[in-house]
């Protein structure tokens, strides 16, 4: 394996982009990546291939990537189907495949990947590596920007849509658009009204619009639409928050109720208006904070 090339996940997403542009001139989306990661392993590197992709029972952890047989020469993907939706599996599988390109060789008794790291996106290293492949492959930027633009203001139909379209979950794909988008917005996932964790988009970061949510329970407001809980036949709720609600200006809140996780996943939207640019030095982040939402 001296001539193994060595690339960054980024760079490994690339490549993987542009093998499957030529490997399905037709529909590309959604990617498949199973099909990719066998391929690609088999012809790149006969010796120490992916054998096996398999979904198990795997109580603590998403995924995992591990050699196998007496010589290691070979690898299995698993991930867990346990009341894990076949969106978030497959966002796995990428995840575990990113490990393989670009790790594999620092990980010779293979990885365990946690929910945390994988759902939430929020691990650090390599984990943040793999996810950032995951999302790449799956998410391309070039196609994911046309639908929906840096400054747009998503509703929950346009990033459903996105998320049929690349088949992953609406988590997946809010994430993904909080990472380019150039307006102040906030994504959380809750529970009986305390966020689980919660994620802010660079611009709202920057302004104080964030929650800590890493050592505490965010309490969500009793006036918004997530705790009141008057969501529609689709499970949807919606309203413009004067200030004080949310934060010191107008919010707009957008919410779905997911009764098969008994989740609630809200996005907030601000104003754009600079002008609320640098008022929160009273909650300026600590550096634990940073380092948890920029993960």
């Amino acid at each position: 394996m001296a001539n193994e090339t060595k690339y960054s996940a980024l760079r490994w997403a690339i490549e993987m982009t542009k093998f499957w542009k030529l490997a399905a001139p037709g529909p590309r989306f959604p990617v498949d990546v199973g099909l990719i990661a066998r391929t690609v392993s088999g012809s790149r590197y006969p010796g120490d291939p992916i054998k096996a992709i398999e979904g198990g029972d795997i109580p603590g952890f998403d995924g995992a990537l591990y050699p196998v047989g007496d010589q290691r020469a070979g690898w299995a993907i698993i991930y867990n189907k346990t009341d894990v939706s076949r969106e978030r599996q497959r966002f796995t599988i990428a995840h575990e495949f990113g490990h393989y390109l670009a790790h594999r060789r620092l990980l010779p008794d293979g990885i365990q990947c946690d929910e945390k790291s994988v759902t939430q996106r929020s691990g650090n290293g390599i984990e943040k590596e793999a996810d950032d492949f995951a999302a790449s492959l799956l998410m391309p930027f070039d196609d994911f920007k046309v639908r929906v633009p840096a400054d747009a203001k998503p509703s929950l139909d346009d990033l459903s849509a996105a998320a049929e379209r690349y088949g992953v979950s609406l988590t997946a794909t809010a994430l993904r658009w909080l990472e380019y988008t150039e307006r102040r917005a906030v994504f959380m996932v809750s529970r009986d009204g305390g966020a689980r964790w919660a994620k802010s988009s660079e611009p709202a970061f920057k302004s104080g619009r964030f929650f800590r949510t890493a050592r505490e329970t965010f309490m969500l407001p009793e006036r918004s639409c997530a705790v009141i809980g008057n969501f529609d036949e689709l499970g949807r709720a919606s309203a413009t928050h004067p200030p004080g609600v949310w934060f010191p200006e107008e919010t707009e809140e957008i919410s779905i109720c997911s009764k098969r996780h008994d989740l609630t996943l809200t996005i907030l939207h601000l104003p754009k208006a600079t002008r609320w640019l640098g008022i929160a030095e009273s909650v300026e982040p600590d550096t634990f904070d940073r380092l948890v939402s920029r993960d």
